[in-house]
Formats: C-alpha cells, structure tokens, sequence
C-alpha cells in the first residue's frame, strides 16, 4: 500500500500499527516506509536488561523485537508453576495474577484481568530503513527514547 500510494503520488507520512513495526517493513515497501510511525506494546529491544541482550546475542545473535516479552512470558508461566508447586494448568495458570519478578523487561506483575502493570507503548520511526524507537508512553506521559 505504502509503496503504490508513493507510486501515486502521495507524500503523506504513514501511521501503522505494531505489525508494521519491524525492520523488513523498508525492504517491503520497496523503501517507500521511509518516515512511517507506527506503535508497539511495550518497550523496545534496545531497553530490554543488559543481561538479557548479552545472553541472547550470546546465543541467538541479533534480538527480534519480541524475543524479551517472549523470555518474560515464559518466565511468568515458570514463576506461576512455582508458586502453584504444579506444571498443571489448571492449578498455575491462577497464580499467573501473582507473579511479581524483575524480567529482561523490568518488572513483570499484572492485574486482575491479566493485563501488565504499569505497560508502556513504544513509538517508532522508520529512520534510515530501521524501525527506530522515538518515544514510550508510560502512564499517560510521553517520554523520548534515546538508547
């Protein structure tokens, strides 16, 4: 769309949502994502801990934006089992509202309808052909971003 829209013409600057958040958007749009904002849940990889980015580049070699709420997911689901002293579903999946742990992406606590505490949402700018984190909204307060 983005790509056929500058073909026209159209030299408006894209808003999109956290699917066009991610590096392969440049090359997709045949570069035509050049200045596009788009929003994503959560922090971004750049702010995830500095252990987890040692670590997982250690392994894995460069991080995906999702690979730190991927760790905190599943660190949430093994917390909640050892709270519940069981693998059993039905037996952790209640003590999910009670973890509280610092993970690769701060502290890790939710609500009572399983929402994160406290989330932030992260604005992006495609810079250069990178997906670039610009601002993060946390509680209401826009905050710039700077790695």
């Amino acid at each position: 769309m983005m790509k056929q829209a500058r073909e026209l013409g159209i030299k408006a600057r894209f808003a999109m949502g956290d699917g066009a958040c991610d590096d392969e958007i440049h090359a997709l749009s045949g570069g035509a994502a050049e200045g596009m904002v788009c929003s994503q849940a959560g922090l971004p990889r750049e702010a995830a801990s500095p252990e987890f980015i040692a670590a997982f580049r250690e392994k894995f070699g460069e991080i995906r934006q999702y690979a730190p709420f991927f760790y905190d997911g599943a660190m949430a689901a093994i917390e909640a089992m050892k709270q519940a002293d069981s693998t059993d579903p039905a037996k952790f999946a209640p003590e999910l509202f009670k973890v509280s742990f610092k993970g690769a992406t701060g502290t890790v606590q939710f609500d009572a309808k399983g929402d994160r505490r406290n989330a932030e949402m992260t604005i992006f700018v495609v810079r250069d052909g990178r997906i670039t984190p610009v601002a993060i909204v946390k509680e209401g307060a826009l905050l710039d971003f700077r790695p």
